[in-house]
């Protein structure tokens, strides 16, 4: 996958730009950015790398360039730049104040956000282009104010405060890293830059407004529309500012707190470490009050002068709620299964009956353990089973231990914290049991784990919990397990190289998907699948079907998918003979070629006294000619790879049927194991059986002739 790549769409270059730093910010070279003006000079394939287009106002729906369909569309939602602010304070209260914008709905939005920031003491009235006010109206309004557009402004005012333009919102920078899958790696700078404004813009406001009652009401209104808690403490250790929602958190009214030292309120912050070092302290996880916080502390210098400290802080449980709407998005990180059960090709017994007991394990949500060899398929079971349970709208998240040294995999499955180890990532790393919560972790080739890391598994199974390297915390999990292998686990269990314990924890629901050679008459059905995935068509001789039905095929379903791509490179014309087939697939054969029958497959035989059983049966319902007619034909069509249905069948009968004895004799045959009728138009199609029992009519014609 290349670099991720946002198309801008925007109603000017100046918003254009004030995007691209905003982006560039927060995720640096990690991202290409285009306007709308680059995007129409970029060919077709660069064109084509598009993964978002972002947009600065919804009115901008109608001017989307012609892209594909299925590129996501965002409308960023904005902020304001903190350091314009000081020039609004001054404005008196009750000043009518036309808020100018390129669009309505943008003056309107711009109105709410400048409202909830504080300045309900002044009366906006918002304005765009399409907006016709009268001059009348207009004279009445004292101030006009903008957000980078003066030149929208009305001629007559002749004072204009423009607050710049609107940068995007943190709260868009998160959903855009999740749509790429980026990390953010300086989110927390944002805190600390907004702080720098704040405590710049108190300072100008202390000079400018003359009510420090009002100043300290509009700063605290700023500061309690975030969403976290927030205390204030001076260089001497005195609370100056308590937000509501610390109160909330804390469970405590600010008003008990303001100008008391922080020792006695807030004791078990270590507020005295930032006071001392003058250094900020990030992300450190408290306990205090039975609470679990998630506490930054950020000391506050301005012009070399050290202020005081800010404390930010969350409550860890609303920091896991914002996890789990990560991990629900999880769509966007590629971690889902496609696989359905409609997915698995055959109609053998074999392979029928295990799709019963996966659609039947599916239901429940116990652990599943899937046998088989490679190659046959263990992983679309395990994502069909994901896709038919009640966790298919969360994560499937896959995890080979075939693939992960034995030094990796437990930072792998647990995640680590940062500076765990050498070469950790900052931040740490998330788990891959905790990207599964809710949804399925499919441990393949889990005989391939290593004993070290089996006790640990076997810990997560039991306590559905799991901890970090590193880390110094427990981390609750809620996810489905479904282990592969296709190993032999009851030797490696008594040969000590598998735990015991693990093993039957493991083992609630086992599944055993069954070998291509075990299930030899889906051989062609799935010949003709992988063909009509590539759009090609075939015929195979009589003797390369009698080949492939000999040949064992070690590799089941991924060894038969690599041979068909080989015939359809290798094969010119349509007709696949011998000397097509790779040498280790002829040297399989059993069968001479000069023995192959009427029918040109060789297939195994069944109870003659089954086949009897049919052709009793058969005679009962109707006459022999005619079923040898309908499974004839069927024969043809099967050697073309061809399904039909009921009404070109009777066509190419002899003797043409009604329709009720054509049904009729259709159902006969189904119910005999003759023929497979597929659902809808699927069509019809003779089996291994069929092919026997039309061979035995034959053969009863002919003795019956001789007597005759």
């Amino acid at each position: 996958m290349g670099m991720p790549s946002i198309l801008l769409v925007t109603k000017s270059q100046k918003v254009s730009q004030t995007f691209e730093r905003n982006l560039r910010t927060f995720f640096d070279s990690r991202i290409d950015v285009f306007t709308l003006s680059q995007w129409q000079e970029m060919n077709e394939d660069l064109q084509d790398k598009i993964g978002l287009i972002l947009l600065s106002t919804r009115k901008l729906f109608d001017s989307l360039p012609d892209v594909k369909a299925d590129i996501p569309v965002l409308v960023a939602r904005r902020n304001i730049e903190m350091t314009r602010l000081p020039q609004l304070m001054e404005v008196s209260a009750g000043t009518k104040c036309l808020l100018v914008a390129n669009d309505l709905i943008t003056a309107e939005d711009s109105v709410e956000f400048l409202r909830r920031l504080g300045f309900q003491h002044l009366d906006f009235v918002p304005y765009g282009p399409e907006i016709e006010m009268p001059v009348t109206e207009l004279e009445k309004i004292d101030l006009a104010i903008t957000h980078g557009w003066p030149e929208l402004v009305p001629k007559h005012f002749d004072r204009v405060i423009d607050l710049d333009n609107r940068p995007i919102d943190l709260s868009t920078i998160f959903d855009i890293a999740q749509l790429f899958n980026l990390s953010i790696e300086k989110a927390h700078y944002y805190s600390a830059d907004f702080f720098r404004d704040f405590v710049q813009l108190g300072r100008n406001l202390s000079i400018s407004v003359n009510n420090e009652k009002q100043l300290k009401t509009k700063l605290e209104s700023i500061l309690n529309a975030v969403h976290e808690g927030i205390i204030g403490i001076d260089e001497h250790g005195y609370i100056t500012f308590f937000n509501e929602d610390a109160g909330k958190i804390l469970n405590m009214r600010s008003e008990q707190c303001i100008n008391k030292v922080f020792q006695e309120i807030i004791p078990h912050f270590q507020v005295e470490e930032v006071l001392k070092s003058r250094e900020e302290i990030s992300d450190q996880l408290l306990e205090i009050r039975n609470l679990y916080l998630l506490v930054t502390k950020i000391p506050i210098i301005l012009d070399g002068q050290f202020l005081g400290v800010v404390i930010t802080f969350q409550d860890v449980t609303k920091v896991q709620r914002i996890e789990q709407e990560i991990r629900k998005k999880s769509t966007q990180l590629g971690l889902t299964a496609k696989y359905h059960f409609d997915d698995i090709i055959g109609m053998s017994q074999a392979i029928s009956s295990t799709k019963e007991v996966a659609i039947k394990v599916s239901t429940s949500d116990y652990t599943v353990l899937i046998t088989g060899e490679n190659g046959t398929g263990k992983e679309i079971f395990a994502q069909a089973i994901h896709q038919n349970s009640s966790r298919k709208d969360m994560p499937f998240v896959p995890v080979n231990f075939a693939g992960l040294t034995e030094s990796l995999v437990e930072s792998e499955l647990f995640g680590y914290e940062e500076g765990s180890f050498t070469g950790a990532k900052k931040g740490g790393k998330i788990g891959l049991f905790e990207l599964a919560h809710n949804g399925t972790i499919f441990l393949d080739e889990i005989g391939d784990a290593p004993l070290s890391i089996q006790a640990a598994l076997l810990r997560v199974l039991q306590e559905r919990q799991v901890m970090r390297v590193g880390g110094n915390r427990v981390i609750p999990i809620n996810v489905r397990v479904i282990a592969a292998t296709n190993r032999n686990l009851t030797e490696m269990v008594q040969k000590g190289t598998f735990r015991v314990d693990l093993y039957y924890r493991l083992n609630v629901l086992p599944m055993h998907i069954p070998a291509l050679h075990e299930r030899r008459e889906d051989i062609f059905i799935l010949i003709g699948h992988f063909l009509q995935k590539k759009n090609k068509n075939l015929i195979l001789s009589a003797e390369v079907k009698h080949c492939l039905l000999e040949y064992n095929w070690p590799g089941n379903i991924r060894e038969l998918e690599n041979f068909v791509n080989y015939l359809t490179v290798i094969v010119e014309g349509d007709l696949v003979e011998l000397q097509h087939i790779p040498e280790r697939i002829r040297n399989g054969q059993v069968v001479q070629t000069q023995n192959i029958v009427e029918a040109e497959l060789v297939f195994p035989q069944d109870d003659s006294g089954e086949i009897e059983k049919i052709l009793f049966l058969l005679k009962r319902h109707g006459s022999l000619s005619d079923y040898e007619d309908i499974l004839a034909n069927l024969l043809i069509c099967s050697k073309r790879q061809e399904r039909i249905g009921r009404g070109v069948l009777n066509g190419m009968l002899a003797r043409p049927l009604t329709e009720a004895q054509i049904r009729n004799r259709l159902a006969i045959l189904n119910r005999s194991g003759c023929i497979t009728v597929g659902q809808k138009k699927q069509g019809t199609q003779i089996t291994l059986l069929g092919i026997q029992v039309l061979q035995r009519i034959r053969n009863v014609n002919v003795i019956e002739q001789t007597i005759l």
